[in-house]
């Protein structure tokens, strides 16, 4: 049987366990409390009892303490439990991903985030066999429809049979309410920093641009349909990446309704950024003009719409600056302009999300542009950060911690009016973890601006 000194150090174990910052704040009067009562019960035993009757009284005293401080943690743990919720937006986040329960996956990475609208959210994901960004992996799912507050068991919904699939990028076409997910092949035994990958479309050992796509909300998928001969340079390019990230459909401009998929391409550590697009609902792809001058090391893209129909893309960088690379076209995506650091966005090596929130010709948003941006704010990947532009991504005055925790690849999409929705990778290392959190524009702007027309209630999450 367990002493009441093993009890009262059984609970503080555990005390430390789930709350170390809060026990560090309250530990002293924890301390104090259990050094007297156990003093004063050893006292009173020997006191009232003597040593004869000390091991029957031990044993109902042990009961007794341990129920009472049972009852004193009970009380105690959660207040140290609302000690230690900092108030962040991942103190609610929900687990999406979950890599080996229910599922035959080591790790899942490279989360995409897909409104649908009404609600629904599809998130994408890479289902991995092995902890390597080239580790047989699958294109897997789940799907919300009541704003990300539970979401399906995941599935495959592309199986690569042993090669890779890498890099899942959807984007939905809200008139025809198709959605669509680029990726990439990497044949078996191929590894994105290997030398002499072949180039063009022939060899069997080159990279392949695929895409499926869904027409009833993800219940079901196309077969993997190649369209790498329109998506590919015909030399010089090696290796391609959508994303990782969703695309966008085009609301405004000359080019409305065009879905836009964010790419890198050429010989590894000599990137250059550009884009595939569509103008027929994802049916036939065109690969855009790259940008030129990058000064250093670029890849994994995200894209938004600007007014008036433009494009800005933003991508990790990897060279000198600590900041990330911006770029802007004005024809949809077709051609684009010099590429500009952004100091503004801070950069780790890591992948970055973004997205349209808003437009200044939508007048149920207040006719504000609002482009937002996520991804870690610190020196490693911890400390998520959103930001927000009023200017088509020309400045970022707005930006706001969502929590202290571990933060790597993101992906944002439109919940609701009001209501944006963060998937991101919880761990630092052989990522477990996908998690999805809400965030009020309200929130993020402190009360200053709500994202919606004036007079109208901003929301409130539940």
């Amino acid at each position: 049987m367990r002493t009441f000194s093993a009890a009262v150090l059984e609970l503080w174990a555990e005390a430390f366990r789930r709350f170390p910052a809060a026990v560090s704040r309250f530990c002293r009067v924890f301390l104090f409390m259990s050094l007297f009562l156990w003093s004063w019960r050893t006292c009173m035993t020997w006191l009232l009892y003597g040593r004869e009757k000390w091991n029957k009284v031990e044993r109902m005293m042990n009961s007794v303490f341990k129920c009472l401080m049972s009852a004193v943690c009970a009380v105690a743990l959660p207040a140290f439990g609302q000690e230690e919720k900092t108030g962040f937006p991942t103190d609610r986040a929900v687990t999406v991903f979950s890599a080996g329960e229910g599922n035959p996956y080591a790790s899942i990475r490279i989360p995409a985030l897909l409104s649908i609208g009404k609600g629904q959210l599809l998130a994408f994901a890479e289902g991995r066999y092995k902890n390597t960004d080239q580790g047989e992996n699958d294109i897997i799912m789940s799907v919300s429809k009541n704003g990300g507050k539970t979401w399906s068991r995941p599935r495959a919904i592309a199986k690569a049979h042993g090669a890779t699939f890498n890099n899942p990028c959807p984007v939905y076409d809200a008139k025809t309410r198709t959605v669509t997910v680029v990726f990439q092949r990497y044949p078996a035994g191929v590894k994105e920093r290997q030398p002499n990958i072949p180039d063009g479309w022939d060899d069997e050992k080159c990279i392949r641009n695929f895409m499926i796509q869904s027409r009833n909300g993800g219940s079901s998928w196309t077969k993997p349909q190649e369209i790498t001969k329109t998506t590919k340079r015909p030399s010089g390019v090696d290796i391609m990446a959508s994303g990782p990230n969703a695309g966008t459909q085009l609301k405004s401009g000359a080019h409305k309704g065009r879905l836009v998929i964010p790419m890198n391409e050429g010989p590894f550590g000599k990137w250059v950024i550009s884009c595939i697009y569509s103008d027929d609902g994802g049916k036939s792809w065109k690969l855009s003009q790259p940008t030129a001058n990058m000064k250093g090391m670029v890849n994994e893209t995200s894209i938004a719409e600007t007014d008036n129909g433009g494009v800005v893309m933003v991508a990790r960088h990897w060279g000198a600056g600590n900041c990330r690379r911006i770029a802007w076209s004005r024809d949809g995506g077709e051609t684009w302009g010099q590429v500009e650091d952004a100091p503004e966005l801070f950069c780790d090596s890591t992948q970055n999300s973004l997205m349209t929130y808003s437009l200044s010709d939508q007048p149920a948003y207040g006719g504000k542009s609002r482009i937002l941006f996520s991804g870690p704010s610190a020196g490693r990947r911890i400390k998520g950060q959103v930001a927000m532009s009023y200017d088509n991504g020309k400045t970022w005055p707005v930006k706001k911690l969502l929590g202290e925790g571990g933060f790597a690849y993101s992906s944002l999409a439109m919940v609701e009016p009001g209501i944006v929705g963060v998937l991101y990778e919880e761990n630092q290392e052989h990522i477990k973890k996908l998690k999805f959190v809400p965030i009020t524009i309200e929130w993020l702007t402190d009360g200053k601006d709500a994202g919606l027309a004036p007079g109208k209630k901003a929301p409130v999450l539940k």
